[in-house]
């Protein structure tokens, strides 16, 4: 049984719900769903550019979950961009387990 997660703390505001390839209907492609916290980690590792102790800090998490974290959102998101499916961002309506 994995252990719980642990409480983190989000303050990334997503702009839109999803990205898609133009033309096609989301309808008709598979979707990749990024989490709240792995949203977080793309915007403070990357965006923000802040180091993987200090964004680890500001989520209130370890350093190495912070990696798996930046890691993970790396992989759905080229998954996305490189085989053309939709990426649904996480939104305040949605029930994610954090």
């Amino acid at each position: 049984m994995p252990r719980p997660k642990k409480c983190r703390q989000l303050s990334s505001c997503v702009p839109c719900s999803l990205f898609k390839p133009n033309g096609i209907p989301a309808a008709n492609l598979s979707q990749i769903l990024l989490a709240a916290d792995e949203f977080e980690a793309l915007d403070l590792g990357d965006v923000q550019r802040l180091s993987q102790l200090e964004a680890a800090a500001q989520m209130g998490i370890s350093r190495q979950t912070f990696g798996y974290l930046l890691a993970s959102a790396r992989q759905k998101v080229a998954t996305a961009i490189t085989q053309g499916l939709v990426l649904k961002l996480p939104t305040p309506n949605d029930k994610d387990p954090i």
